[in-house]
Parts: structure tokens; C-alpha cells; sequence
């Protein structure tokens, strides 16, 4: 379904500030609506960061999704510092999982003053009420059972990550006082997840496969890209969905079967419109993990379908209109900051990523 760049119901009212957006599909039942909004958000700390992975690079497959409205900006900061030096010589664990189909929300403006008087159902919790998270290091067998010893270990540091002065956590280990964060004269961080000391966004670290990509329409860059995940962890799976649905209102139904996959999104229209610019914060730490400054660039060809990736993001928020045409409906979804590639895909069969159809033995007609 096609972005829809007018929010406003009432003509009286003065435009309001333009606000960014990237629509967010669980791999539950919950649908997503058309008309989501989210601020723009700002990049995390800079400190220095030192992870090592070896692997080799893939060539690229075409990404497919769907399409909402523009307003995020990329991440410029760099990663936080860990000490750790890792190096693998082996694959990484195979995934097979077809992505699912997703339904775009697409954009709208921040609310009117006319839309406010309907905006006071969004969430005001904290992490910390969503009880305690999974066990970040309990792997389903299944998702890494390929993974030489150096990566698992250096997976295992990646989940537990937290890094208070870089505002930077594990999705198990997101600090527990972190809500929605306050509007002062200078920044709207009120539909993004913050951390309350500071008010800055916090920024969310997340290990999966990818089963899905889309950066692409038509030749050309499309105003939303977004990659489809498939969690190493089918209980920090779940937990994530739970989470977008603990900080939606309503809250969002959740799928107890899901499997773990999420759907990361981001606009890459300009905030004041224009031409759409490739998504490009994606880093090769197949060998080592740093600051992103020290790091080599890659471009979207390098994002296969199994890579194992690194996934920064933000938690954000935008919202629907209901069956009213008000705006009381708030959806949670997950921006995409940064991707950092730890391991080109694996594949049983090395044909197997060229080659298709059924092989079938002794077959003469």
C-alpha cells in the first residue's frame, strides 16, 4: 500500500511538523495499518569498538518488501567498545525460512492540534515492566549449530552487550528504565524509546539471519527499505514481538508459534522529499567488529538471505488513525540504524545458492 504524506484532518489547522516513520511486520497476526509516523532520530555515542569475525563476501540477491513514507536519518555515530578480539575458520548455521508477507504502514504527519485531543492511549511503561527478558545466550540448536567456536563466543559477548555511556544494549539487556522519550524546544524524542537520564535514543543490538531484504523498486531506490530477520533465539524472538506489542495501544496480538522473525525498517526519502538515497550504513565486521569510522563499507549486494548480521536499530512509534478517523491508535516498530555483516551465508550444497530445481538420480528419458 502506497505512503500517504498528509496526516491532517482538518484544513483550519496548520501543517505540522513532518515526522519520520518506518513501518514494522511481526511475524504474528497482528496487521499493520497505512498511516504510521516517526521522528527522526539522532546517531548513538561515538566510542570504539573491537569484535573479530573472518568469513569471505557473497554476491548479492534482490530484496523484497513493501513501501510507507521518509523520515529517518543514518546512523553517523560509532559503535561502543568491547575488548574483544575473535577470528573464525568455519561457516555459519544454515536458515531456511520464507519471509513473510508484510503490510506496510504508511506515513502520516505528526498529530494537529485538532488529532491531539485523541493521542492520549500511547504507552508511558518502561522495559523494565515487561518483566525479565530470555537468556540472550540460549541459542536455538538449530540456528547455530554450524557456527565455528570463535563466532559462537563472539555471538554469545554480542547478546549480553551493554554499554551504558554509548546508550547501547542487547535486546536482553536494554537498560530497564528506558520509556518513550519527552519533547523539549529543540527535539520530539517523544516516539522513540530513550534512555530518561539523558533523553537520547537508545540503540538496540539484535543477532539474526536475514530471510529477506528490500532496498530496491524498479531500478531505483525505493522510499523504504527493510530486512526481514529470523532470531537465533526463538524465545528472544518472541520476547521481541511481545515487546512492540506491550508499547502499542491497543497492544498488538501475539503469536505463541512465532518462530522469531521481525521486520526492521527505514525511509530512505529525504525528510523534505526529493529523490530516495540508497540505505549505505552497512560495515563489514566479518573479521573484526570497531568503531564504525575504522570499518569498511559495504553495499546492499553483500546482505544475502542467511547472513548472520548484526542489527543496530531504534525502537520507535507512529501512529493510525481508527475506524473513527482519529488518531488514537499507537504502533511500535523497530528502525533500522546500522547492519554489520559477521558471516556470509552458509550453504550444505556450495551450488546451492546458483542452482534450483529438483535433482532427480538416474534420470533417463
Amino acid at each position: 500500500m502506497g505512503p500517504k504524506r498528509d496526516a491532517s484532518q482538518n484544513k483550519d489547522v496548520s501543517p505540522p511538523k513532518r515526522m519520520r516513520t518506518a513501518a514494522t511486520s511481526l511475524a504474528t497476526p497482528a496487521s499493520m495499518s497505512d498511516e504510521p509516523a516517526v521522528p527522526q532520530t539522532e546517531s548513538p555515542t561515538t566510542v570504539s569498538t573491537t569484535t573479530s569475525i573472518a568469513s569471505h563476501p557473497v554476491p548479492g540477491e534482490p530484496p523484497s518488501s513493501e513501501e510507507p513514507d521518509p523520515t529517518s536519518t543514518p546512523s553517523m555515530g560509532t559503535l561502543p567498545s568491547t575488548s574483544t578480539s575473535i577470528t573464525t575458520d568455519g561457516p555459519m548455521s544454515h536458515q531456511s525460512t520464507a519471509s513473510q508477507s508484510q503490510d506496510t504502514a504508511a506515513p502520516s504527519q505528526d498529530l494537529s492540534s485538532d488529532n491531539a485531543l485523541h493521542a492520549s492511549t500511547t504507552i508511558t511503561g518502561t522495559i523494565g515492566a515487561l518483566g525479565p527478558a530470555p537468556e540472550p545466550c540460549h541459542f536455538d540448536h538449530d540456528r547455530v549449530s554450524t557456527c565455528p567456536e570463535p563466532l559462537l563466543n563472539c555471538i554469545k559477548i554480542l547478546s549480553t552487550y551493554c554499554n551504558s555511556d554509548a546508550n547501547t544494549f542487547g535486546l536482553g539487556r536494554i537498560l530497564p528504565t528506558a520509556t518513550w522519550g519527552t519533547t523539549d524546544p529543540y527535539e520530539d524524542r517523544s516516539k522513540v524509546l530513550c534512555n530518561p537520564s539523558t533523553n537520547e535514543p537508545i540503540n538496540i543490538w539484535l543477532l539474526r539471519h536475514i530471510t529477506s531484504t528490500w532496498f530496491m523498486k524498479n531500478g531505483a531506490p525505493d522510499s523504504q527499505c527493510s530486512i526481514t530477520i529470523l532470531s537465533l533465539s526463538s524465545k528472544l524472538g518472541q520476547y521481541a514481538n511481545r515487546l512492540l506489542s506491550e508499547f502499542s495501544s491497543p497492544k498488538l496480538p501475539i503469536n505463541e508459534h512465532d518462530r522469531g522473525l521481525l521486520r526492521t525498517v527505514r525511509w530512505q526519502s529525504p525528510k523534505n522529499g526529493g529523490t530516495p538515497i540508497l540505505f549505505s550504513s552497512i560495515y563489514d565486521a566479518r573479521e573484526i567488529l570497531k568503531s564504525k569510522s575504522m570499518m569498511t563499507k559495504l553495499n546492499i549486494s553483500y546482505l544475502q538471505k542467511r547472513a548472520l548480521v548484526l542489527l543496530e536499530m531504534h525502537l520507535n512509534r507512529y501512529r493510525q488513525k481508527d475506524e473513527n478517523g482519529r488518531w488514537s491508535i499507537s504502533k511500535a516498530q523497530f528502525e533500522l540504524e546500522a547492519v554489520y555483516l559477521l558471516q556470509d551465508p552458509y550453504y550444505l550444497n556450495p551450488e546451492q545458492s546458483n542452482e534450483s530445481g529438483v535433482e532427480i538420480a538416474d534420470l533417463a528419458i
